[in-house]
C-alpha cells in the first residue's frame, strides 16, 4: 500500500482552489512579478498564537514565555495565548503565572472551559454529559467568576469560549453541546457574561450545523464577537455570513505530530528532520489557507511541546529551546502584528507559490511559502514605496536567517528556495 505524504493527504482532505498544485514536480515559469496592492484589503489581523499546558503542572514559565510572545530579534512574536477555563476553581491559580507573564507582552488572552463544574451537569462528571438548561445561569456565574478571578490578579481574559469542540464524544474532560443548545445559551446567558468578549461554537473541525445556527438566530449572534473552531480533517472554508455580520473568525486549535500520540506510534525521534519538516509545510499552508480565506487569527494547540515552537525536553528536545516548527511559524507570528491588514497580492503568471501580503506599521509584508522541490530565482514584488527591505528563510537548514535581498529600479527581488519559507518585510 502507498503511504501518502503528510503533504500529499493534506491536499487531498483540503481540495480546495488555492490548494490546486500540491504534488506539481515541474519548473516555474519565470520571470515572476508580484504586485503589492494596498488599496485592495482584507481582513484585519487579530493575531498568531500557541496555547498553555491544559492540564498538569507544567505550565508556561517566564523564561519560555519571553521567547514566545517577544518581539526581539530571537523571539517568535505570538500575541495569542489560549488557556483552559478548569472545572474546579480551586486549579485556577494554578495558570497565573503562566498568563500574568504572557500579558507582559501584550497578547490577547483566550480562556476555553473542556467542562462546566460536575455538579451543573446531568451526569455529575467533568468528562461527558450535558450541561443541565437550569443551570445556565451557574455557569454563566461561573464564567463571569473566572473573568473576575483573572482581572483581580491583574491579567485581562480577552474572550472566553463557551465550550471546547461540543461535538466530540471523548473519554477525558469534555461536554457535549448541541448546536440548539449552545444557541439557547447565548441567547438567554450570552448578555450576561461580563467583562470579556464570547467565541464559539469551537466545533472539531468547523462545523456548519453549529455556526449556521448561531449566527442565523439574532438572539444568538448578537451575543457573539468571535467565530471560533478547529481544523481537524475539515472546516478550513470562507465563512461569507461570518464576515457580512462582522464577526471575528479565529482558527483557535490545530495539531500535528506525525501521530506520535496515538498508542503503538513510532516516537518522533525515529522521524528524520526532513520528515518534519514536511508535515511543518503542511501547518504553514493551513495558516496560508486561513489568510486567504479572511480568517483573523491562527491558534496552535500546546506552544511549548516536541513538536510544537518550544521544547519541553520530550522526544530529544532542549527544554527552552526554540524548535524549527517555532521559527516556521514565526515568519507570521513575528512580523505580521496585530492591527496589521491583508493586502491583494497580484501575480503576473500562475505559480505554485503561496503569497499572501500585509500591511501594516508603515511596513508591507510579505509571506512566501514553497512546497515544492525545486527553487524560483529573481522573483518581482512590486511595492508602492520602499526605502528598506529585508527577507528571512526557514528551510530544512535553516532557522528563520537573514536572507539576501535585492532592491532594483524600486522592485524586491528574491530567490525563493526549495520547501522553505520566506518573509519579505519593506519599510515604507
Amino acid at each position: 500500500m502507498k503511504t501518502l505524504s503528510p503533504l500529499s493527504l493534506f491536499c487531498i482532505i483540503f481540495t480546495l482552489p488555492f490548494f490546486i498544485g500540491c504534488e506539481n514536480t515541474g519548473s516555474e515559469a519565470g520571470p515572476l512579478t508580484v504586485t503589492i496592492n494596498t488599496d485592495i484589503t482584507y481582513q484585519t489581523i487579530a493575531g498568531f498564537g500557541g496555547g498553555n499546558r491544559m492540564w498538569g503542572t507544567e505550565y508556561l514559565k517566564p523564561a519560555e514565555a519571553k521567547k514566545a510572545f517577544g518581539t526581539d530579534e530571537t523571539d517568535l512574536g505570538l500575541s495569542i495565548f489560549r488557556v483552559r477555563i478548569a472545572s474546579d476553581s480551586t486549579e485556577w491559580p494554578l495558570i497565573l503565572e503562566s498568563v500574568k507573564e504572557a500579558q507582559k507582552y501584550g497578547v490577547k488572552i483566550m480562556a476555553s472551559p473542556w467542562s462546566p463544574p460536575p455538579e451543573l451537569k446531568s451526569n455529575n462528571s467533568d468528562v461527558g454529559g450535558y450541561l443541565l438548561p437550569e443551570n445556565y445561569g451557574a455557569f454563566k456565574d461561573y464564567i463571569n467568576a473566572f473573568v473576575a478571578y483573572m482581572a483581580a490578579n491583574g491579567v485581562d481574559i480577552y474572550t472566553v469560549s463557551i465550550q471546547n469542540e461540543p461535538d466530540v464524544h471523548v473519554s477525558y474532560e469534555s461536554c457535549d453541546w448541541t448546536s440548539t443548545q449552545m444557541l439557547n445559551f447565548l441567547k438567554d446567558y450570552g448578555h450576561l457574561i461580563e467583562g470579556t468578549r464570547i467565541a464559539a461554537p469551537e466545533s472539531y473541525n468547523f462545523n456548519k450545523n453549529y455556526t449556521s445556527v448561531l449566527l442565523n438566530d439574532a438572539g444568538a449572534a448578537e451575543n457573539l464577537d468571535i467565530v471560533a473552531g478547529h481544523i481537524y480533517g475539515g472546516g478550513l472554508e470562507a465563512f461569507p455570513l461570518a464576515e457580512q455580520m462582522g464577526k471575528e473568525i479565529w482558527m483557535s486549535e490545530f495539531l500535528m505530530n506525525l501521530s506520535t500520540g496515538n498508542a503503538g506510534a513510532p516516537a518522533w525521534t525515529s522521524y528524520e528532520e526532513s520528515e518534519i519538516w514536511e508535515e511543518t509545510l503542511v501547518m504553514l499552508h493551513s495558516i496560508y489557507g486561513t489568510m486567504m480565506y479572511n480568517w483573523n487569527a491562527y491558534i496552535w494547540w500546546y506552544l511549548q511541546r516536541y513538536y510544537s515552537f518550544i521544547g519541553d525536553g520530550a522526544e530529544g528536545t532542549t527544554h527552552g529551546e526554540i524548535l524549527k516548527r517555532g521559527y516556521a511559524f514565526s515568519h507570521f507570528s513575528k512580523y505580521i502584528r496585530p492591527g496589521f491588514v491583508r493586502v491583494a497580492a497580484d501575480l503576473s503568471a500562475s505559480t505554485d507559490l503561496k503569497i499572501s501580503a500585509f500591511e501594516g506599521d508603515d511596513q508591507i509584508v510579505v509571506v512566501i511559502i514553497n512546497l515544492d522541490s525545486y527553487s524560483v530565482n529573481a522573483v518581482n514584488f512590486e511595492v508602492p514605496s520602499v526605502t528598506s527591505v529585508s527577507a528571512y528563510e526557514t528551510s530544512v537548514d535553516l532557522n528563520r536567517e537573514e536572507k539576501e535581498v535585492n532592491l532594483t529600479n524600486g522592485k524586491v527581488v528574491l530567490d525563493i528556495s526549495p520547501k522553505s519559507i520566506a518573509t519579505v518585510v519593506v519599510e515604507k
